[in-house]
């Protein structure tokens, strides 16, 4: 999480604040079990829970973010609780300001993030109430609310109708009051100055002044997941399609409400929609044989696909992403026993080749044509072609189907070629298969059958290739042209070929 120039990351129940610049830890907060945090100008909110007498209570800190210091704690009583200890819950943070709701005393208050005062208040309507939940575990707080620094959100019922209030952040004034169409309590946050309400069965867009942008209502529209992605004046918005891994995505233009294009993803999901560096890319994985995630990057006038590059996700790298500024993104050490080191990466597509940034860098020449990998004997070679953003002369996948018509059909895929053997060897380990005694132990760098109960389907990694064989039903046969795989590869290794 970027707080002006500071990372927040949480290690070990602990906040640590790191330096944007240099990487450099600048701070360790002493706060135990930080929860959630908030980003403002300058500042951290942590909201969670806090030990007090053995009572665990709601309760949320400003912390100054370059130096780590605690500015000041409130901590929330329970529902039951009587107005000397209110039950609160936090709607959010604005530019200044931390904002929660008192529901027994149907007020809205905010406290300056530097000193804790109370910069304002303001009462809900006659006849309205907060929809919140009161907390079954202070650590899954539920506030039915949001705030940025545009505007300040609240989810009312008003004689059983919900509605959306809105205010404003520097003084708390009523700006809108709203209707909610449907009486399902939505999931409500915030994208660069646009709301979402969302549930199973719909998903809204208001602006922060109030007008409804976006508006479905269906069984399913959300069941998957939907997601909000915000660029320049437009808003996109992906929800399921109707077919299984398939995702549509539609433009809304902010200013006038109108939908400016739609477009239907195969093999992806909603949440694969996302903006970062002020570019519009979708996520998905391509057509099998082949096992990997790539992304398209988007025209946001037309929808069109202008270029096809890796997933920037780095868990092969050992890192995840903490935050994004620009172009930028910050990334982790993954397993929280090592040293936090800070690095920062800068996702620029590059076009060496049209399918250079969809290969993940590696060269065309790194690419072994599945069906060189087939075992020679009499039949039917069939060979399925790459997908077109690859932009491979080769095949990725090689049938041959036995001359006789009876007897089992021998088929070679390519699972992927990694940049490297380490890489390629992460993707392999994360597939967990058995390890089983016999031929198949020396057959290549790492080979499995896939299924533990038959020998007749075996994947195997040589050198950064990974590679499945099966003859199924032929467990004699699929050695064979394992066997056969493996040695074209290891030969093509010794001349300096794929």
């Amino acid at each position: 999480m970027l707080a002006g120039d500071t990372i927040a990351i949480q290690r070990e129940g602990r906040i640590h604040g790191l330096d944007a610049r240099t990487g450099a830890t600048r701070w360790v907060s002493p706060l135990d079990e930080p929860g959630v945090l908030l980003a403002a100008d300058g500042f951290l909110l942590s909201s969670g829970p806090s030990t007090d007498e053995n009572v665990r209570r709601f309760r949320i800190t400003s912390i100054d973010a370059r130096t780590g210091v605690d500015l000041w704690t409130i901590e929330s009583g329970f529902p039951g609780d009587g107005p000397w200890r209110p039950h609160f819950s936090l709607i959010g943070v604005t530019t200044r300001h931390a904002v929660i709701i008192l529901p027994a005393l149907r007020t809205v208050r905010a406290f300056d993030l530097s000193d804790g005062g109370v910069s304002w208040e303001t009462s809900l309507p006659g006849g309205c109430e907060a929809v919140t939940e009161p907390n079954r575990d202070v650590e899954e707080e539920d506030d039915r609310g949001s705030a940025n620094r545009d505007v300040v959100i609240v989810l009312l019922r008003c004689a059983e109708r919900l509605r959306l209030l809105g205010l404003a952040p520097n003084d708390g004034r009523i700006r809108w009051n709203a209707p909610v169409a449907d009486r399902t309590v939505p999931a409500l946050s915030f994208h660069s100055g646009v709301i979402s309400l969302r549930s199973r069965h719909f998903i809204t867009l208001v602006s922060s002044g109030g007008t409804v942008l976006y508006d479905r209502t269906s069984s399913r529209t959300c069941e998957a997941e939907c997601r909000v992605e915000i660029l320049g004046d437009a808003a996109f918005v992906s929800r399921r399609g109707g077919l299984e891994e398939e995702t549509v995505v539609e433009m809304v233009d902010q200013r006038t409400g109108r939908t400016g294009w739609t477009r239907v993803f195969k093999n992806s999901h909603p949440d694969g929609l996302r903006v970062v560096g002020g570019r519009l890319y979708m996520e998905r994985e391509l057509p099998q044989p082949l096992v990997h995630r790539v992304l398209d990057l988007l025209d946001p006038v037309t929808g069109r696909s202008v270029l096809t590059t890796s997933d920037f996700q780095l868990e092969g790298m050992g890192k995840y992403v903490v935050a994004w500024y620009g172009d930028l993104f910050y990334a982790v050490p993954s397993e929280p026993d090592e040293k936090i080191v800070l690095t920062a990466l800068r996702f620029t597509p590059i076009q060496k080749d049209r399918g250079w940034g969809a290969r993940g860098g590696v060269p065309v020449t790194a690419w072994p044509d599945a069906c060189s990998l087939l075992l020679d004997g009499p039949g039917t070679r069939i060979g399925r072609s790459a997908p077109a953003e690859l932009n491979l002369p080769g095949t990725v996948a090689c049938e041959l189907r036995p001359a006789s018509g009876s007897g089992a059909t021998v088929k070679v895929s390519l699972v992927w070629v990694h940049p490297s053997p380490a890489q390629a060897k992460i993707a392999v380990d994360d597939k967990a298969l058995l390890e089983r005694p016999g031929w198949i132990t020396s057959v290549a760098d790492q080979a499995y059958f896939l299924n533990n109960a038959f020998s007749d389907a075996v994947l195997f990694r040589s050198g950064s290739v990974v590679v499945t064989v099966e003859a199924l039903g032929d467990p004699a046969m699929t050695k064979q042209a394992t066997l056969a795989a493996a040695e074209t590869l290891r030969a093509g290794s010794r001349e300096g070929r794929p």
